[in-house]
C-alpha cells in the first residue's frame, strides 16, 4: 500500500503541490492526470522518496518512503526519461539495474522485449523514442517492483503499443499484487487500466474517485425558463460554467450532483434536461483545457 498524507512540496517559494492525500491499496492503480506542469511529476518524485516533502509524508506499507533503502528495492520509479549510460544496450542496462532489485527477472524482460519486437542486444540510444520508452517498461516490469510509479505513461508510443502496455501492466497487477501509480496529461490514456484517479490542477488534487465513479460528479443541464433569467440566480449553484441565452441557462455542475439539482429545481424552470459528462469533458473543466477559439481565429488578423 502506498499512503499519501497531506504532502506539500516547495521550490523555495514555489508551491509544486499542496496538501495531497492518497492511497494506493495493494493490486491497484492509482491514475494522476493533469496538464503538464501541474505537479504530476513532483509528487511522483516524493512518492519515489527522491524528494522530501516540507509537509506531510509517503508511507509504504507504513514506513517513511524518504531516504528508506529498504523500501527502494521494492520500488521502480519510471520518469518520462529514463537515463542509461552511454552505449547501453537494453541488456546491459537491465543488468545494471538487476544489481538493486533482488528479484529482477530476466526471463520476464526477454519475453517483454519480444512482444515489443525489441532486440535486447540492441544500443538505446540508437531506438527511437518510443522504442526506448518500451524498453525502459520492459526493464522496469522485469525488476518486479512492489511499488511502481511510472510518470507520463504511454509518452511516445503508438496506439498498438499502448493498449499493450495497459495489458501488460493489468496482468502484472494480477499477478504480483502490486501497487501501481501511473500519470498523464490525458485523462483518456490512463483510463483503461486504472481502478481510481487523481485530477491534478495546479498544485492541489481537486477530484480524487474510483474511475467509474468520475462522471458521476458532474452533469450537464439545460433549464428552460417562463421569463429571461439572471446570473444572479445561480449564485448558490456550485457550477463550472454558465451561459445565458434569453429564457435559457446552460451550465455544467460538480460536486453533490443531487443536492445541486435539488437547487436548481427551486429556481422555478418550467423544463431541466441533464446529461453525464464524458471522462474528456471531465478533464477538460477540471483543467481549465478548453480552447479558447475566438483568441485562435483572430491570432493571425
Amino acid at each position: 500500500m502506498i499512503e499519501i498524507k497531506s504532502v506539500t512540496k516547495k521550490y523555495g517559494d514555489f508551491t509544486a503541490i499542496e496538501n495531497i492525500s492518497l492511497t494506493v491499496e495493494d493490486s491497484s492503480v492509482l491514475g494522476l492526470a493533469g496538464f503538464n506542469g501541474s505537479g504530476k511529476t513532483t509528487l511522483l518524485n516524493v512518492c519515489a522518496g527522491i524528494y522530501r516533502a516540507e509537509n506531510g509524508c509517503v508511507l509504504l506499507d507504513g514506513k517513511d518512503a524518504f531516504d528508506n533503502n529498504n523500501e527502494r528495492l521494492s520500488l521502480f520509479y519510471l520518469p518520462d526519461n529514463l537515463w542509461f549510460p552511454k552505449g547501453s544496450t537494453i541488456k546491459s542496462a537491465a543488468k545494471r539495474y538487476a544489481s538493486y532489485f533482488p528479484d529482477f527477472d530476466f526471463n520476464i524482460l526477454n519475453k517483454i522485449c519480444d512482444i515489443f519486437g525489441l532486440d535486447p542486444k540492441k544500443s538505446i540510444r540508437s531506438l527511437s523514442k518510443g522504442m526506448a520508452r518500451q524498453a525502459s517498461l520492459a526493464i522496469a516490469f522485469a525488476a518486479k517492483p512492489k511499488y511502481l510509479l511510472i510518470d507520463e505513461t504511454f509518452d511516445g508510443l503508438d496506439p498498438h503499443k499502448k493498449e499493450l502496455v495497459r495489458k501488460l501492466l493489468t496482468e502484472y497487477i494480477n499477478d504480483t499484487e502490486a501497487s501501481v501509480i501511473i500519470s498523464s496529461h490525458d485523462l483518456r490514456e490512463i483510463a483503461g487500466v486504472c481502478d481510481q484517479v487523481a485530477i491534478i490542477n495546479g498544485k492541489s488534487v481537486i477530484l480524487s474517485c474510483p474511475l467509474g465513479d468520475v462522471s458521476q460528479h458532474y452533469r450537464k443541464v439545460e433549464m428552460t425558463f417562463n421569463m429571461p433569467v439572471t446570473e444572479l440566480q445561480f449564485s448558490a449553484i456550485n457550477y463550472r460554467k454558465l451561459k445565458l441565452s434569453g429564457k435559457k441557462a446552460y451550465l455544467t455542475i460538480c460536486g453533490d450532483v443531487e443536492a445541486e439539482l435539488q437547487k436548481l429545481n427551486s429556481l422555478g424552470a418550467v423544463e431541466i434536461n441533464t446529461t453525464l459528462l464524458t471522462l474528456d469533458e471531465v478533464f477538460s473543466e477540471e483543467t481549465e483545457a478548453v480552447t479558447d477559439n475566438e483568441k485562435i481565429k483572430s491570432l493571425f488578423k
